[in-house]
């Protein structure tokens, strides 16, 4: 479960109904004297939470917002203190395993030191591996069908087998490097029945040393490391804590990624105060339920009109021109 933690935008995200706007829409004699009552109960509630440091909790899709009851002129030290005393507590009534601050509050100093979980998992990046390769590929000036995928991973689980099946129907070849060799023979019969070109090895010396495309699911850095890599190729790391490191490594390492969503989205986030603090890539993981399996999230991601726009490597962002250095 994800937490978004902001401080205030405006009063009307402190209120837990949009009953004001719907008395002000009807624009009638009674509903103007009763959109006046309530208008002043409403400041009165938000003076109360003011007053008690009272946190808002809204439900947003499969996530919560977390609303601090002042803003970034009365974001006082004993106030963000009393706040994040509260909030640790909130956080653990509410099962909120990952947290994304808002970037007021990542500027604000020492908010490390509540020993808050700042645990942001990198969710989105399992499910757009083939939009990745799309955005690079056409960059290159080439096609995924003419490309050979390698694909790092000791584990298996359920989007893991469903995220290869769906990636073999893309790629010239599937070519599965992992330790755990025979956990994943089942796999590859099954996708050689289904007339894919798939190999299954472990040999550190020669695995990777052709791959120009990889993808990175589950190796840690030092077991990545072990293995003679291609000096020019793409690695598309899902989990950005690790890296591969090696001198003589030339090519791109892909960490993170930024996104384009429906304007229809947008405006829902824009109506919760969101859309100016964070970014759309954190926005959109409260979309995503893991239960809903990898398909089902697929789908929901092309009506979403899920776009990719930029990469990211541990530099920052990579370039166009590095992609194409690497084609060369």
């Amino acid at each position: 479960m994800i937490g978004y933690i902001k401080l205030k935008t405006d009063n009307k995200e402190l209120y837990k109904s949009d009953y004001l706007e719907k008395l002000k829409n009807k624009n009638t004699i009674f509903s103007k004297l009763k959109y006046n009552v309530f208008y002043f109960f409403y400041k009165f509630i938000v003076f109360i939470k003011y007053l008690g440091n009272i946190i808002t909790i809204k439900k947003l899709y499969y996530s919560y917002v977390f609303i601090f009851p002042f803003n970034n002129k009365k974001a006082s030290k004993y106030r963000i203190k009393k706040a994040m005393k509260k909030l640790q507590k909130l956080i653990k009534k509410y099962k909120v395993t990952s947290l994304i601050f808002s970037n007021e509050l990542k500027k604000i100093n020492n908010i490390k030191k509540y020993n808050i979980n700042f645990e942001n998992k990198n969710t989105l990046m399992p499910y757009l591996i083939k939009e990745i390769l799309i955005y690079i590929l056409t960059i290159q000036q080439t096609k995924t069908e003419l490309e050979n995928l390698y694909i790092c991973i000791k584990e298996i689980n359920q989007i893991n087998i469903e995220n290869i099946y769906y990636l073999s129907k893309y790629f010239k070849t599937i070519n599965i490097v992992t330790p755990n060799i025979k956990k994943f023979q089942i796999l590859v019969s099954k996708l050689e029945e289904n007339s894919i070109l798939v190999t299954l090895s472990n040999n550190k010396e020669k695995s990777l040393k052709k791959s120009n495309i990889i993808v990175n699911f589950d190796f840690t850095t030092e077991e990545l490391g072990k293995y003679i890599i291609y000096r020019n190729a793409i690695i598309i790391s899902l989990n950005e804590n690790e890296t591969y490191k090696n001198l003589g490594f030339e090519g791109v390492e892909i960490k993170n990624v930024q996104i384009d969503i429906s304007n229809e989205l947008k405006s829902t986030f824009k109506e919760n105060f969101l859309l100016e603090n964070y970014s759309l890539c954190d926005l959109y993981k409260c979309i995503l339920n893991e239960n809903e399996g990898f398909q089902k999230t697929k789908l929901k991601m092309e009506e979403n009109k899920i776009l990719v726009t930029k990469l990211y490597g541990k530099n920052g962002e990579i370039s166009c021109n590095e992609f194409l250095k690497l084609a060369i």
